[in-house]
């Protein structure tokens, strides 16, 4: 398959890869049709954070199930699904508490090494690690480039708004309109902030953050 990988700071190349295979009952494997570019990868990309050389990058993904381990039972073959960038067992003392991000087998999709060598979703195909708590089905109607927001930026304004308590008719401040600054915006509407107060300096994310 071809697949995005890092070469140096500033250097990416599309390689011919060996395709993915499941090694373990939690997995799946999706075919890629829709993958996005985050800042992440661009700190990686800059070599800001430390990657080896041949590495998939990638974490914002949406696809087709091809094939699932024998423990999955959440999605099946053939089903349209959209995942986290980021894995978590569901099981572990973290998880049952519903800190996914401290999950004793945590993992980032695209990180190399240092977080958890997962091979990135910039691919044709992707393995796809506990797939039952990763993977979510995407409702009919709902374009790719949609749902590839709930995986990793929407879901970082939503999770940002959730945690600091914000209630209905609150004034949230919300500092920096880039994609998760707006997405905070309109989840700051959503839970019922009565004056939501957006701060940029670029005039079209002002605008955008505006419509909203």
């Amino acid at each position: 398959m071809h697949a995005v990988t890092f070469q140096s700071p500033h250097e990416v190349r599309v390689d011919e890869v060996a395709d993915p295979d499941i090694t373990e009952a939690h997995e799946a494997l999706i075919r890629v049709e829709a993958t996005g570019v985050c800042g992440s990868d661009l700190h990686l990309y800059t070599g800001r954070i430390p990657l080896e050389q041949g590495f998939i990058l990638g974490h914002e993904y949406v696809g087709t199930v091809l094939e699932v381990g024998a423990g999955v039972t959440s999605v099946a073959p053939g089903d349209r699904v959209l995942g986290g960038f980021q894995v978590a067992c569901g099981g572990c003392f973290y998880c049952r508490r519903g800190d996914f991000h401290k999950c004793d087998s945590s993992r980032t999709f695209g990180h190399g090494a240092t977080l958890g060598n997962l091979p990135g979703t910039q691919a044709e195909q992707a393995v796809v690690p506990f797939a039952n708590l990763t993977l979510r089905r995407i409702p009919e109607g709902l374009s790719d480039t949609a749902a590839m927001f709930a995986g990793d930026v929407m879901a970082t304004g939503y999770h940002a708004t959730a945690g600091s308590g914000v209630k209905p008719g609150d004034t949230v401040v919300v500092l920096g309109l880039g994609p998760v600054g707006l997405c905070a915006v309109q989840c700051a509407r959503a839970v019922g902030a009565a004056q939501v107060i957006a701060i940029d300096t670029v005039p079209e994310r002002l605008a955008m953050a505006a419509r909203f």
